[in-house]
């Protein structure tokens, strides 16, 4: 505690000496108790120092406190926080711990309670006070936009890299044009059309448009259309139909390309993006099994049948990339490069091979490699995928 600050209350308050019940507005400091910052710093400090937590219980109720706390409260405990002898990183990661509930409960607060990191990209906190202009941009689309146009035209988001961007204002951009779009299609194109074109892409790639609702995604698509080259285009349809199919499915994704009147070479570019990125999904979080290459080849035989073999070999490739992962994913190279195998054989298409060779790290790899480069049947080919391991 900081001699002086205000107390941070818990939720299930002791009686009153006489045993009445009081609210925490009325109960004495005294009757409260509080969260004891410094010791969260250190548990913090402990998570990044050893990636790990000795306690999980005593974050869970930390977390569940937070969620429990009135804006008032927060604002009071960042106030607390502000005051403590800390590490930096660890005043960022309890700020950041703070700040999420405050998003949620009052966004304009949360804005121009951090006014002065608005525009830092070193403060790690910039993705949430861009999501709060989201959130705010719900409520009041009008408001939020002048709020932010004000910031942009006092310099808050001046860019002072080479390239002259501000990871932060794409950000903010992303997540108003993402609510805009909601309630105001017009509005949207209007000002992604008022960004640099090499800008344009970077804000409908971003964060702002995670969630995007499918009751917004044929606008979006006729935003992308207008906005965007036709090989960014598929990227950012390809990374939208990939959330779509690890969120619900493939057949999500299938969905999501009927939605967005994806038709010929486009529907087969994001498709093709789309079950690579389901495959690649599961791989990073469990052990991917033969039965999931199996329900993406029959999904995409589908959809884009002639890119079914290729893609394959580039689902197993990028398996072989996570290299059995800590989380239990991937797959070590030669148990990936025996399952390429076993699909070139039962498939005779030399695109298993040169798609997996195309996506797999091989630079660790090299005997195995070029032991499955020797087995493409096309002579071209075969001595294009050696040639590529010298």
């Amino acid at each position: 505690m900081v001699e002086g600050s205000r107390p941070v209350r818990y939720w299930t308050l002791p009686p009153a000496p006489d045993g009445s019940i009081v609210s925490s507005r009325e109960t004495p400091k005294e009757y409260a108790d509080t969260i004891d910052w410094q010791e969260m710093a250190e548990v913090f400090g402990e998570m990044t120092r050893t990636g790990g937590m000795k306690d999980m219980r005593k974050m869970m109720s930390f977390q569940s406190r937070l969620q429990k706390m009135d804006k008032d409260e927060l604002v009071a405990a960042l106030e607390q926080i502000a005051a403590l002898d800390l590490a930096d990183e660890e005043r960022m990661m309890l700020q950041a711990m703070l700040l999420g509930p405050l998003v949620t409960k009052d966004p304009e607060l949360a804005l121009t309670r951090f006014s002065k990191q608005l525009g830092d990209e070193s403060n790690g906190i910039g993705w949430q006070l861009a999501s709060a202009l989201g959130q705010w941009a719900k409520k009041d689309a009008s408001a939020a936009t002048a709020w932010f146009e004000k910031e942009i035209a006092s310099g808050t988001f001046d860019s002072k890299s080479l390239d002259g961007k501000n990871r932060i204002r794409t950000m903010f951009e992303s997540n108003l044009v993402a609510q805009l779009l909601s309630h105001d299609p017009a509005a949207a194109e209007a000002r992604v059309a008022a960004l640099l074109a090499d800008q344009r892409k970077e804000v409908l790639d971003g964060f702002g448009f995670m969630q995007l609702k499918k009751s917004d995604q044929a606008a979006f698509a006729s935003l992308v259309r207008g906005q965007v080259s036709e090989k960014e285009r598929i990227d950012i349809f390809g990374k939208a139909a990939s959330k779509a199919a690890m969120q619900g499915g493939l057949e999500n994704a299938s969905e999501f390309l009927d939605r967005i009147g994806a038709t010929g070479e486009e529907r087969v570019a994001v498709a093709e993006k789309a079950a690579l990125g389901s495959v690649q999904g599961k791989a990073f979080k469990a052990k991917t099994e033969a039965e999931d290459l199996d329900e993406m080849r029959e999904w995409l035989s589908a959809e884009a049948p002639g890119s079914v073999d290729r893609v394959t070999g580039e689902s197993i490739g990028n398996m072989a990339s996570f290299g059995g992962n800590s989380f239990g994913g991937g797959m070590k190279f030669d148990d990936a490069v025996k399952l390429a195998l076993k699909y070139h054989e039962s498939t005779g298409n030399d695109d298993v091979l040169t798609g997996f060779l195309d996506e797999a790290g091989t630079y660790d790899n090299k005997e195995g490699a070029r032991s499955l480069a020797e087995k493409i049947s096309d002579p071209a080919k075969r001595e294009e995928a050696l040639k590529n391991l010298d």
